[in-house]
């Protein structure tokens, strides 16, 4: 299937919610049942995953420029949204397409235009190959050799552990190009190999390892053994493949938050619906004040997590060469808003939690666990935060020294945007972060906010108050970072050990609530500049106050909220459920209850043996 350019995200979603069907349908072969039973299997979804490019899934990877569908990065985040809440071991294996972005940062002219073509006629299927089994994150002490000889390199080492390591027709890796004598920061290259193209040697599969959750996907590893391939396999100069990785993985790391927001809205759905039929002390289990306030909580993180993504995707686009900390920050707030509801949610479940069965909620269960491993992607939330922390300096410096600007396009949902150009992503930012920088335009925008019948002044009162007192966090944190700077200057590292990394805990601390603080303030731009077109229940603003009342934005505890809050977030998620919409700020269509999958025969089944 081929889907109109023109089309936005959001309809875009709504065409692939019914190409896939309703995850209800057994027989459709992204089912909720189909997904558990493979999951029990630890069987690759080979069904799903053909579903899925059916649909055309990998021409969004490929920009419009070289004839693909890539117009707009928040339609990755959607189709990314719509996969991942039916099965993770689908929306992972597939969405190793984003690593032909590297192709588009760091390949020539002739690269690009041959590996999209490839990409297009649907034959590739990349594996990152960065971590190596005694270095995990730590990229720089890779041993990975690949050794110059005349116009060919010859590559040894292994990768692991890794998706699609075994599956893949196609390697992104980093390997040693330098000697003793080159600067540790280019000592590596990249590559992207195709394995059909290699000249001799030897490329083979590492076997898979068990893992918690993410049962069906290839996580394992590839070994190469003096394998030869031409020099048009490198990407970019020699000695440039650490810059090009990092920039890389600021993307994905953005693009990551469609995989939480998929599990996140799959596992308040079933536990939602789940609650709302078992009858405890004579009624509905989820009106009990204790459930009815829990779901109301995780709905209200999930609505969050989205203003976070969607802005963050609208940077993407607006202010590409920021995302040395915009891509960082999102990623760990947005897993951080999931992961937190997840907890709360399978306490609020009980003991039907531990039961694996579909009839016992295994749906929850499994995205549970497949969903824990977002925050491990693509850099660790430790990694991220460390990055983070690096960069404070930088940031503080540059806190208050924006310029004026017109901060529509960032936020209006419906503002048209320019092409996105992933080749312009820097690996640093220079302290520069738009959602900060827009702050105080906002609060003058909402200050000049006029009343109305949902949102009056008493409302309006305290929205601007709580406002304010985000300027006021802001400029804390950041002379925060100052102070640390100052009070350790000329002194030992904190770190106690031999180790090379020293960040301070104190930095880290810093970089964990402006997180947080990142968050609000985007849920604060996507109120102000979409009131004026979304529904009454957005424009009242009652669940942002309640969002922004949150010390920390993805904490929350039993209380919190006020009783006809909890009660008005409580009805509309449930409105949102009845009326098969994703948890969202706007209306978004899931695939009708009952729907076939399209052109799969109704007596065919994902779950035979």
């Amino acid at each position: 299937m081929k889907s109109s350019k023109k089309q936005s995200s959001a309809a875009l979603a709504e065409a692939l919610e019914g190409w896939l069907g309703d995850p209800e349908v057994e027989s459709n072969a992204l089912s909720f049942a189909g997904a558990l039973a493979l999951d029990e299997r630890d069987e690759l979804p080979s069904a799903g995953i053909d579903q899925v490019r059916a649909f055309g899934f990998n021409r969004y990877f490929v920009p419009e420029r070289l004839g693909g569908d890539l117009r707009a990065a928040e339609d990755i985040l959607m189709l990314t949204r719509v996969i991942a809440r039916r099965d993770m071991n689908v929306a992972v294996s597939e969405s190793t397409q984003v690593w032909m972005m590297l192709a588009w940062i760091g390949g020539d002219a002739e690269q690009q235009e041959k590996y999209a073509a490839t990409v297009l006629r649907g034959g590739v299927v990349p594996c990152l190959a960065y971590s190596e089994p005694g270095h995990g994150a730590d990229l720089a002490a890779n041993r990975f050799t690949a050794a110059p000889d005349g116009d060919q390199y010859v590559l040894s080492g292994e990768k692991w552990p890794i998706n699609r390591g075994r599956t893949s027709t196609h390697v992104v890796l980093l390997g040693t190009t330098g000697d003793e004598h080159t600067p540790a920061k280019r000592q590596q290259s990249m590559f992207l190999v195709d394995r059909a193209q290699v000249i001799s040697g030897e490329v083979t599969g590492v076997p898979r390892v068990p893992t918690y959750g993410l049962r069906g996907c290839d996580i394992s590893g590839v070994a190469f053994d003096n394998a030869r391939v031409d020099t048009t396999a490198r990407l970019g100069a020699e000695g440039e493949g650490l810059e090009l990785a990092l920039r890389g993985l600021l993307i994905t790391r953005t693009f990551c938050t469609g995989l939480s927001l998929g599990t996140g809205d799959t596992m308040l759905r079933a536990v939602a619906g789940f609650l709302s039929d078992r009858i405890l002390y004579d009624g509905p289990a989820n009106e009990i004040p204790y459930v009815t306030e829990s779901l109301a909580n995780a709905y209200l993180s999930l609505l969050v997590a989205e203003c976070e993504s969607l802005v963050a995707m609208r940077g993407l686009h607006l202010y590409t060469e920021q995302f040395s900390i915009w891509g960082n920050l999102a990623k760990v707030q947005v897993a951080r808003l999931v992961d937190t509801n997840s907890k709360v949610l399978a306490r609020t479940l009980g003991a039907r939690y531990f039961l694996r069965a579909a009839e016992h909620v295994g749906t929850f269960q499994k995205m549970l666990r497949d969903g824990a491993v977002v925050s491990v992607f693509d850099g660790s939330e430790p990694v991220c935060l460390d990055s983070l922390a690096l960069q404070l300096p930088a940031l503080a410096k540059a806190h208050g020294h924006g310029t004026d600007e017109d901060w529509r396009p960032l936020y209006d949902l419906r503002a048209e945007l320019p092409a996105f150009e992933p080749h312009r992503v820097s690996v640093f930012g220079r302290g520069r972060d738009a959602t900060f920088a827009s702050l105080p335009a906002l609060i003058t925008r909402l200050a000049e906010l006029a009343p109305s019948d949902g949102c009056d002044e008493d409302r309006l009162t305290a929205l601007r108050g709580q406002a304010g007192e985000l300027r006021r966090e802001l400029d804390a944190l950041l002379a925060r970072v100052t102070e640390i700077r100052r009070s350790t200057a000329g002194q030992p590292s904190e770190s106690t050990g031999t180790s090379t990394k020293s960040t301070a805990p104190r930095l880290i601390r810093v970089a964990e609530e402006l997180c947080s603080l990142h968050a609000k303030v985007a849920a604060l731009g996507v109120w102000l500049f979409n009131r004026d077109h979304l529904d009454a229940f957005f424009a009242d603003g009652e669940w942002l106050r309640a969002a922004l009342a949150r010390r920390q934005v993805h904490q929350y505890e039993v209380g919190d909220l006020e009783q006809t809050t909890a009660r008005r977030l409580f009805t509309r998620m449930n409105s949102q459920r009845s009326d098969n919409e994703f948890f969202s700020v706007r209306p978004v269509r899931m695939a009708e209850p009952g729907a076939r999958e399209a052109g799969r025969d109704d007596t065919e089944s994902t779950t035979a043996a």
